[in-house]
């Protein structure tokens, strides 16, 4: 299963725990909307490709 975690935000340990303990055994990918200028065709395209997607705020 393909795992896509978006972050609005810099990740606190909490979310990082939580992270990992959800992405344990699947393929993952991750996407940051807290820069400059994100690549949100990119978004869109990530998206599509994972089974399942997880936004953190």
């Amino acid at each position: 299963m393909k795992l896509l975690h978006v972050y609005r935000s810099e990740a606190n340990d909490d979310v990082k725990k939580l992270v990992e303990i959800v992405s344990e055994g699947r393929e993952c990918q991750s996407f940051n909307l807290n820069v400059e200028s994100p690549d949100y065709d990119k978004l869109v395209d990530m998206v599509f490709t994972a089974d399942q997607t997880i936004c953190w705020w």
